[in-house]
C-alpha cells in the first residue's frame, strides 16, 4: 500500500469520555484509518481535570506509550507499581496490565497517548 501524509487540526476533533472516569480525550488517529501502520492502534490526546481520574482499565494486546504535556499526578498499576507524573514525563504501559491515572494537581493534566499492537 502506498501511504500519503495526512494533516488534521486538533480544533476540529471532538472530545469524548475516556475510560469511565471524569477524563476526556480526542481520538487523533485510530486503526480504522487505512493509511496508518498495521501495528498502530490509536493516538489520542487526553484531558484530566483537577482531582479526576481515568478509572482502572487495560489494553489487551496493546502497548501504550504516553507523554505528560501538562499537570501532575499519579499512575498506578495492578502489579503494585506506582509513579508520580509531571509535565515532560514519558511512560510505557505493557499490554494487559491494568492501570489508572489520577490528577493530584490544581490544574488540568494533558497527555498524548500512542497505542501499538503488542
Amino acid at each position: 500500500m502506498h501511504r500519503k501524509p495526512v494533516k488534521k487540526s486538533l480544533s476540529s476533533i471532538p472530545r469524548e469520555d475516556a475510560h469511565g472516569g471524569a477524563g476526556m480525550r480526542q481520538v487523533l488517529f485510530d486503526k480504522s484509518e487505512n493509511f496508518v501502520s498495521p501495528q498502530f492502534e490509536a493516538m489520542t490526546k487526553g484531558f484530566l481535570p483537577p482531582g479526576a481520574s481515568y478509572d482502572w482499565h487495560e489494553h489487551k494486546n496493546v502497548d501504550e506509550l504516553f507523554i505528560v504535556m501538562e499537570g501532575k499526578g499519579v499512575v498506578e498499576y495492578a502489579d503494585g507499581s506506582r509513579f508520580d507524573y509531571e509535565s515532560g514525563d514519558v511512560f510505557y504501559s505493557p499490554a494487559g496490565l491494568s492501570h489508572r491515572l489520577i490528577n493530584t494537581d490544581g490544574k488540568d493534566s494533558v497527555f498524548f497517548f500512542i497505542r501499538l499492537k503488542a
